[in-house]
């Protein structure tokens, strides 16, 4: 069912904008001198780092809007949750896996050491998080692993809000660790980011 698989390209478009855009801009940017300019201003690190994941969420939700007007129209996405649930899943999701690319693209001071870095975080997550495969056909282990990756509580959210119309009240688990992961990786993202 088109439904089901509608949670997986959700997460696999959250996925490719929270973490591919910070890790091959950043570099860009501090290559270019961007960056040490603007560390020269009077913003602070935490300002600059709130002011790209709102933007983010935006981008997030404009391009999930797209992506739900073309299921329902192409594909007969039956939507059976509430669509402000689904936005705020949406957004959490976005700034989790922003600020896992802040983090990368903070640190690294090129794209060669990027690149890897960011492979190497997104694939076990495209892979195991439940955006192609359903998690419950994995072996045993790990559905219990994956279950803590921070794309693994937004796909989960997704599909239950779509599918089975839950809201986000219901939501509990999903938006605690997504809430978690938003303070651990937020956290060290200000501590490795380098302007240059």
């Amino acid at each position: 069912r088109f439904d089901y698989t509608f949670a997986g390209l959700v997460g696999f478009s959250i996925l490719g904008l929270g973490i591919f855009g910070p890790t091959t801009v950043f570099p860009q940017m501090k290559q270019k001198g961007i960056l040490k300019r603007l560390s020269t201003t009077t913003l602070k690190t935490r300002q600059y780092f709130i002011a790209n994941a709102l933007s983010s969420s935006v981008v997030g939700i404009l391009s999930v809007a797209f992506l739900f007007i073309a299921a329902t129209l192409f594909f007969d996405l039956n939507m059976n949750g509430d669509y402000l649930s689904l936005a705020v899943i949406v957004i959490l999701g976005t700034i989790t896996l922003f600020g896992i690319g802040l983090a990368v693209g903070g640190w690294a001071k090129n794209e060669n050491q990027a690149a890897p870095l960011s492979q190497i975080i997104v694939f076990p997550m495209m892979f195991l998080s439940g955006v192609f495969f359903p998690r419950y056909a994995m072996p045993e282990i790990l559905q219990k692993v994956s279950q803590f990756f921070p794309l693994t509580p937004v796909v989960d959210g997704v599909r239950l809000i779509v599918t089975e119309g839950n809201t986000i009240f219901n939501l509990g688990p999903q938006v605690a660790l997504l809430s978690a992961w938003i303070l651990v990786i937020y956290f060290i993202a200000f501590r490795v980011f380098r302007w240059e």
